[in-house]
């Protein structure tokens, strides 16, 4: 179940994460399939309304192919 702890987190982590999908020209469903949520749960983080817990967020960097590091870069350029 998505938490709604950490809003103010999860408002920079959504963009984040719809960055990084969007730039590897990834379709929301199929990330979503392939990390094991909805793609209505995926849709509610990349929103920032909601918060992935750790091994989701792992999940989803693992579909996309990413990292910790590289979503901290996205975070901080995008937060800049």
């Amino acid at each position: 179940k998505p938490s709604t702890q950490g809003s103010k987190t999860a408002q920079y982590l959504g963009p984040a994460l719809r960055h990084l999908r969007e730039r590897r020209g990834r379709k929301q469903y199929r990330v979503a399939e392939e990390a094991g949520i909805s793609k209505g749960t995926l849709s509610t983080y990349e929103a920032g309304r909601s918060f992935p817990s750790i091994p989701t967020l792992f999940r989803l960097l693992d579909s996309l192919g990413s990292s910790l590091e590289e979503l901290d870069r996205v975070l901080r350029r995008l937060n800049q």
